[in-house]
């Protein structure tokens, strides 16, 4: 292989303090996640007319609608989530909508993987990720899989991670079998959602 193939991933160095830290990110997931279901639960409860927008969202887009929005969220760091649909699709039959969100939210981290790849040379593509480049290589330098599979669960950006992962070359097959990891995400959250609804009458 050409040197100029491989993008260099920095050696893990012991002595500094880890990439993760294991403990903060579990509070911030926690955190992020009790925040999403709040804001989630409290725009259900709103006098709004979330099911008319449900029914329109569903009339001018449907399941293709869901599909681009979570594929564009996914595959591209811009300020979004597909956890924005939630509350306004908590109507729509369950398997349809999750298998949707969830085979789009992996096609798009595996194009922003083939981005950060193929096009890695290109500053556009440098200047995307440079907020979050050098703890984005280390984080896959260091734990390979694990850290796709970190971000594909926690609040670490998820597209961000798919283009670097691409960018240093994990191995495609890795990248895919972590990507799947945002199954039980998507449906995780989706039951959680259900869950506080319940809870809360």
């Amino acid at each position: 292989m050409r040197k100029r193939d491989s993008v260099p991933v920095p050696a893990p160095d012991p002595s500094v303090e880890p990439v993760v830290d294991t403990g903060r990110l579990v509070v911030r997931s926690v955190v992020v996640l009790l925040a999403f279901l709040l804001v989630s639960l409290w725009l259900i409860r709103l006098d709004l007319p979330l099911e008319e927008r449900a029914a329109a969202l569903a009339r001018r887009g449907g399941l293709p609608g869901v599909f681009v929005f979570v594929l564009v969220v996914d595959t591209f760091t811009v300020p979004a989530s597909l956890d924005l649909l939630f509350p306004f699709t908590r109507g729509w039959v369950p398997f349809p909508l999750l298998s949707v969100m969830s085979v789009a939210s992996i096609m798009g981290g595996t194009l922003g993987y083939w981005i950060g790849r193929l096009l890695y040379h290109l500053p556009f593509v440098r200047r995307t990720v440079a907020g979050y480049y050098a703890r984005g290589v280390r984080i896959i330098g260091r734990y390979g899989y694990w850290g796709v599979v970190l971000a594909a669960l926690t609040p670490l950006p998820f597209s961000t991670v798919s283009w670097i992962a691409g960018m240093v070359r994990l191995p495609f097959q890795r990248f895919f079998l972590a990507a799947l990891w945002r199954i039980p995400r998507v449906v995780g959250y989706w039951f959680l959602l259900q869950a506080g609804l319940l809870l809360t009458g």
